[in-house]
Parts: C-alpha cells; sequence; structure tokens
C-alpha cells in the first residue's frame, strides 16, 4: 500500500510535527509531562482518603489512568485537526492523505510511551513490587495505539465538512473523564447501566491491562484481548474506508 517514498514521508512528518511542539528538548517534554502530574496531584489530595481509600498504590492507579487518558484525549484531538492545521499540503500535495493523521498520532505517542516508562520508575520508587507482568506495558501501548488510530481517522475525515465536531467531541472528552474509571474503581457506581457502560469503554480497557500488569502482576484473558483486537481493528478498516472515500473533497473543504 505505501512504498519507501511515503514512508519517508511519514517519518519527515513524525519529526517535523514532534520539533514544532517543541517536545525535542527536554523541557520541552517535563512541561508536556506537567499536565498529568499536575492532575494527580490535585486529584490525590481530593481522592485519596475517600475514593482512593481502599485502592492499594492509590498514586500510580491514579496516574497511569492519567497517561492514558491524556494520550487518548491530546492525540485524538490534535488528529481530528490535523489536515485543516497543515492546509497547504493536504489541499496540494499528492500522497495519501492518512499520513497526515499517523504523523500527528505518532508525534503524540512518543511522549506517551516514555511517560508509561516514568510511570514504571514511579511504581518502583514507591514500593510497588516489580513482576514480569510489566513487560506487558509495551502491548498496553499497542492495544491503545490502534484504539487511538481509528478513532483519529473517522474524527479528522469528518471535522472538514463539519467542523463543530471540534466543539461536541471537546464536551465528549470531558464526559469521557469521569465516565471512565481514573480517580476511582468500577465498583463505586455498584451495578447497572452506568457498570455496563464502564465495561464497554474501550479506553478502561486499555487503562485495566496496564493497571493490572504492574499493580497485580497480571494480564488481560487471551478471549477478552482477542476480541477487543479485533473489534477495534474492524472499526480500524472502517475509519480508514470513510478517510479514502472523503479524501478526494478534503482539499476543497479544508
Amino acid at each position: 500500500m505505501y512504498d519507501e517514498r511515503h514512508l519517508n514521508l511519514l517519518r519527515e512528518l513524525i519529526v517535523s510535527e514532534y520539533k514544532l511542539k517543541d517536545q525535542s528538548t527536554f523541557l520541552g517534554f517535563v512541561w508536556s509531562f506537567l499536565h498529568p502530574l499536575l492532575l494527580l496531584l490535585i486529584l490525590f489530595l481530593f481522592f485519596s482518603f475517600q475514593v482512593g481509600a481502599g485502592i492499594e498504590h492509590y498514586a500510580v492507579y491514579l496516574l497511569i489512568g492519567l497517561i492514558h487518558y491524556t494520550h487518548f484525549s491530546n492525540a485524538t484531538s490534535a488528529a481530528l485537526r490535523a489536515l485543516r492545521s497543515i492546509r497547504e499540503l493536504t489541499a496540494e500535495a499528492v500522497f495519501p492523505k492518512e499520513l497526515i493523521v499517523l504523523s500527528m498520532v505518532a508525534s503524540l505517542s512518543i511522549e506517551f510511551v516514555i511517560s508509561m516508562a516514568i510511570a514504571l520508575l514511579i511504581a518502583l520508587l514507591t514500593g510497588v513490587e516489580p513482576r514480569l507482568s510489566w513487560l506487558l506495558i509495551p502491548l498496553s501501548i499497542l492495544v491503545q495505539m490502534l484504539l487511538v488510530v481509528w478513532v483519529s481517522l473517522a474524527l479528522s475525515s469528518i471535522y472538514p465538512f463539519a467542523r463543530d465536531v471540534d466543539h461536541v467531541y471537546q464536551v465528549f472528552l470531558r464526559i469521557l473523564f469521569f465516565a471512565t474509571p481514573i480517580f476511582y474503581k468500577p465498583e463505586l457506581v455498584g451495578e447497572g447501566v452506568a457498570r455496563t457502560l464502564i465495561a464497554l469503554n474501550p479506553l478502561y480497557y486499555v487503562i485495566s491491562i496496564s493497571r493490572d500488569a504492574v499493580l497485580r502482576g497480571e494480564g488481560p484473558s487471551l478471549g477478552s484481548l482477542a476480541a477487543f483486537c479485533a473489534i477495534n481493528a474492524l472499526l480500524l478498516g472502517a475509519a480508514l474506508f470513510l478517510f479514502k472515500r472523503l479524501e478526494p473533497e478534503f482539499a476543497e473543504n479544508v
């Protein structure tokens, strides 16, 4: 599907996007990591004695959830606007336009990977026992990438034709933050519709892989992992189909 020229272009786009965000310096990365760290501090101070009282290593539990959510939120939001943010390239150059979206996701995923490594270091320093299950963290990163890529392709293909989708999506992300057990346990909502929605939340599933691996020494069941990957692979195919179907009209609408 892609030849060497396309792969080289993708690499250059990733490097350019990464440098534009000032992530190429240590200070730039520290600043990007500061947001989830400040959220961690605020949420920990407010909820550690109530919501987090029954959660062992609550700070690490909270940090893992925040890192996953922050990456999902930042990457999909940036990808949504990707075609318009570099409209000259979208409108005038001839190449697969999904490379623009993929480069945006990849550039923001570099700090995600580093943040997860830092989370493991913090877990180690705060008394979490290292386990072989920590080797599953790359799996959780790959699974999150699968989720983020199809959501990004779907959103970016719609945005040129409906700019209001950006505002709607930002509201959705705020709801998602509270609907995902980031700072609380799913048992807190009891049984019923709320618990069912949590069980169907793909972001929570990915967060659970990381938390179980780091804090409980467990991995996901092969059945649930296979089902999750199969469903999201189908959604990725559908999102890419939609993107390619609308691609000829992007130049006129960005």
